[in-house]
């Protein structure tokens, strides 16, 4: 049995809650910060208003979203059951007083419900859990009524056809919001036409509803993987779930997966399907794969994640990536990264519709970002040049001949206005040179080349082609590999699709509104120096690239175009702070908001301003004094001397992979990175691929267990190098041992030099009178928000402990910089003057906490067992006790 299966067991009976008329059912007794957390969140669903939700990272945030949401999804069901019913019984008696009227026979509905003498409103209203899909003003209309107490999970439902002429695919159909604790179902199909939404004629009343899905996005996919796993420990997780991923996370064809470019390879594999080794077989058994009713047979758990999902999928031989779009449709929560639902492109390309969902940003401190690169783009003018050679090949290959090459004229264009305006570029820094103009400096270039009067011309040409690309391989997957229904049509490729579909969306957004956000964009030409590996191993050539850059400096444009589409967005995240530049930033209102305690009591956190360092040499990361010998040498010593104090695991965060890469070369110079481990095992955060990070962080962790029993000889633990925006700082949980400190060296302000930084801060400064922080302002929060992230990776749940290092005389200097930090952290900062008196108080913090860590421990693990059932054999529970004091015996000074 896989260990999600064994979570999927029977769990313990939850603690209800009535919040706002909706019953919530929570895994164990709330802590205050998350009743607070699932009052907002109801209170935003109901009202249909939108929150920016901040609660401490550790403080049980995800747990309560997924509670609140989902037991309001589910008390909308029964409610939106009810109200459809309703309509649906009107409906009923008026065809049956009209049949009566002109003596028509009784309709075989009719006659199945008169025998079965069960009136739909009264059976709705005494179903447990009754889960209603609505289909919005299609055809046929659907009744889902739980008609026994069975709770086998998966089952799949059984369905009574009513319709005497089904609807189109009216087999395949599912109702939404069809829970696994409800299997055996009765759906009764009435074939009637609903009322028009748009008809004037029909009062409100008339209409059906239909329940919102819940889009819940966050940072990356291991963050995914957490909330899953909070889910999981919840009645809520017998709820139908989909979690979207690219294909580099789903892609099990044996010919794909192991290629660098798993999305170019999938695309083009199916575009050759004509071809001899094209064509995807896994996809074609995506769609079986795909259904909520087949899932228990290939071994998916309720409250799966993904990679149980790829396991699955990899042993049926058939395509996640495409069995999740067969899911969504029928899906009552669907996870996935946040940009998939930001992206209009994404969600475009996924078949994501927003129009009346919840969404949901967990983890959504960088949503300003995420909005702004949204909307932005970056074309080599390489790949512009393929894509006109493309269409002119196609072109003169006989197919839409005029179209393609009129297309080709077009990517011409651009491609020689790169060329020309690339003469007298400025130096930007030692490896590349650009200029850049506003989107109505740009417009008025286009409109000499004649672009812009043709622009829709254009679109129209890209339409008719795309169609026909559609068309076409459809056929050619019907057709298979055979040539006898003659020669197939040449199309452009996906690359050529992808470029084309970007550059449009670019004149799109400068042409909407009349023009209105143009000036909130930049676009530059930059000319790059690119390191390319070359034919031998370990060589290496140098090649000048050209792209055309589109930045968005406004996050409000790409997020105006979702809060217009939604049924409510909820923000939240543990270092949302300034909270008022969310709500200028965005061009949104946010009525509803909460600024959450931390559930640790205030001797767990031990937090101090280091202004100078054991030698007593000065710290301050400033540009000028972090290139210094002596800064380096006294951060060893610093970290050195952290590192003897502090048991078990240790981060240390640097404000840039620069500094971290100039320090790290100095110590192993000098005599500081032996120093270090001696003490402590040393990881470096990597800044290549998942892959090498993935086996990195397996070894910290490896090396963390390896001395939770006591010390390896002299070692203690190990210590993680990271940098802040970086994997280790976002999202990955390093609860208890794993981190006992956490070191911040100097403040991540965003590089000051980088091109985007300059004119989103002059932006800023010019749009003051949209409620815009100044610049100088904006800068600093993004530093802050990015520390704040960091610090949050000590503190991971109500018994943690751990020791905080802000290694900077700034935050002395600067008051403002200590109420810049998160909440929970800065009412536990103390400024210590001296090493001596700095270093007496954390072994007093530390041998405290060590103290006290049997009785902590007690309760977190009771905790655990009972999220595990093990709390059903009270036996073990002493005996891992025990277990524990003699540990504490053994190793005194843990």
């Amino acid at each position: 049995m896989s260990s999600q299966q064994s979570q999927a067991s029977e769990l313990p009976p939850p603690v209800t809650y009535t919040i706002g008329g909706v019953t919530v059912e929570f895994p164990t007794k709330a802590y205050p910060s998350q009743i607070a957390m699932m009052n907002k969140v109801i209170q935003g669903l109901k009202q249909k208003q939108n929150c920016l939700l901040e609660s401490p990272t550790g403080s049980g945030k995800s747990l309560a979203l997924l509670c609140a949401s989902l037991a309001w999804q589910r008390h909308e069901a029964a409610r939106i059951a009810k109200h459809n019913a309703a309509i649906d019984e009107r409906l009923l008696q008026q065809e049956l007083e009209q049949e009566k009227n002109e003596k028509k026979p009784t309709t075989i509905q009719e006659s199945e419900i008169r025998k079965s003498g069960v009136n739909m409103t009264d059976r709705l209203e005494k179903g447990k859990d009754v889960w209603v899909k609505g289909n919005g003003g299609g055809a046929t209309a659907q009744f889902v009524v739980d008609l026994t107490d069975d709770d086998d999970d998966f089952q799949p439902p059984k369905r009574v056809k009513q319709s005497s002429t089904p609807t189109k695919n009216s087999e395949e159909t599912e109702p939404a919001l069809m829970s696994f604790e409800q299997p055996n179902a009765m759906i009764i199909e009435l074939d009637k036409p609903n009322p028009s939404v748009e008809d004037p004629c029909c009062p409100l009343a008339d209409k059906r509803l239909v329940v919102p899905k819940i889009y819940f996005g966050t940072r990356t996919h291991k963050q995914i993987a957490q909330i899953t796993r909070e889910l999981r420990k919840t009645i809520y997780k017998q709820a139908r779930i989909a979690i979207l991923a690219s294909r580099d996370h789903t892609c099990v064809n044996p010919m794909v997966e192991r290629l660098p470019n798993k999305n170019e390879a999938c695309k083009e594999l199916l575009d050759n399907v004509h071809v001899e080794g094209g064509g995807c077989g896994w996809q074609l058994q995506a769609k079986k794969f795909g259904n909520y009713a087949n899932l228990p047979s290939y071994g998916v758990a309720p409250g799966y994640d993904l990679e149980a999902f790829v396991t699955a999928g990899r042993r049926a031989k058939a395509c996640p990536f495409y069995a999740t779009r067969n899911l969504i449709s029928s899906a009552d929560i669907i996870f996935c990264p946040y940009n998939y639902l930001v992206e209009t492109t994404i969600r475009k390309s996924m078949s994501i519709e927003l129009s009346g969902q919840v969404v949901i940003f967990d983890e959504a401190h960088n949503m300003e970002d995420c909005a702004r690169e949204a909307a932005s783009i970056k074309l080599n003018q390489d790949e512009i040049q393929l894509a006109m050679q493309d269409c002119e090949k196609v072109g003169v290959a006989g197919t839409e001949t005029y179209a393609h090459a009129e297309l080709a004229n077009f990517l011409s264009a651009i491609s020689t206005w790169m060329d020309s305006e690339s003469r007298n570029l400025a130096e930007l820094d030692f490896s590349t040179e650009g200029k850049h103009w506003n989107g109505t400096e740009f417009t008025a270039f286009m409109m000499n080349l004649g672009v812009m009067e043709k622009i829709n011309m254009y679109k129209e040409h890209f339409h008719l082609i795309s169609e026909q690309r559609a068309t076409e391989m459809d056929l050619q997957r019907d057709r298979g590999k055979t040539s006898r229904f003659g020669p197939l049509k040449p199309m452009i490729t996906s690359a050529t699709t992808y470029i084309l579909e970007a550059i449009f969306q670019i004149f799109e957004q400068f042409n909407r509104e009349n023009g209105k956000y143009r000036d909130d964009f930049r676009v530059a030409i930059l000319r790059s120096s690119v390191r390319k590996r070359g034919s031998r191993f370990g060589s290496s050539t140098s090649k000048l690239m050209m792209s055309l850059n589109i930045w968005c400096l406004n996050p409000a444009v790409p997020f105006g175009d979702l809060k217009s589409l939604v049924h409510c967005i909820i923000l939240t995240s543990g270092t949302l702070s300034p909270i008022q530049s969310f709500q200028s930033e965005l061009g949104t209102p946010f009525p509803i908001k909460l600024e959450a305690s931390h559930v640790i009591d205030r001797t767990q956190i031990w937090a101090s301003v280091i202004a100078a360092g054991p030698t007593n040499k000065n710290l301050n990361g400033s540009y000028q004094n972090a290139s210094t010998s002596v800064y380096h040498d006294e951060l060893g010593e610093l970290i050195a001397r952290i590192c003897r104090l502090i048991p078990h695991g240790v981060l240390c965060f640097f404000p840039s992979y620069r500094l971290l890469e100039t320090v790290t070369e100095r110590w192993r110079d000098t005599n500081s990175w032996n120093e270090i481990g001696k003490i402590k095992d040393i990881y470096v955060e990597p800044r290549t691929g998942n892959a090498d990070f993935q086996e990195t962080i397996s070894s910290f962790y490896a090396s963390i267990q390896d001395t939770n029993s006591g010390p390896r000889g002299f070692i203690t633990g190990a210590i993680f190098l990271a940098v802040c925006r970086g994997k280790v700082s976002e999202g990955l949980d390093f609860a208890d041992n794993n981190a006992r400190a956490v070191i911040c060296i100097g403040i991540p302000f965003p590089n000051y030099r980088d091109p985007q930084v300059i004119l989103k801060r002059e932006y800023n400064d010019r749009n003051r009178n949209r409620g815009l922080l100044p610049g100088g302002e904006w800068y600093e929060i993004q530093a802050f928000r990015a520390l704040n992230q960091a610090l949050g990776r000590c503190i991971r749940h109500r018994f943690d402990w751990g020791a905080i290092f802000l290694v900077d005389e700034r935050f002395q200097k600067s008051p403002k910089y200590v109420e810049s930090l998160s909440k929970w952290v800065r009412s536990s900062v103390q400024p210590y003057h001296s090493w001596l008196k700095t270093e007496n108080q954390l072994v007093e913090f530390r041998d405290h906490m060590l103290a006290t860590l049997p009785q902590q421990a007690v309760g977190q693990f009771r905790t655990e067992f009972t999220d595990t059932g093990v709390d059903s054999n009270p036996g073990a529970f002493f005996v891992l006790l025990g277990l524990l004091i003699l540990v504490c015996l053994a190793f005194p000074w843990m």
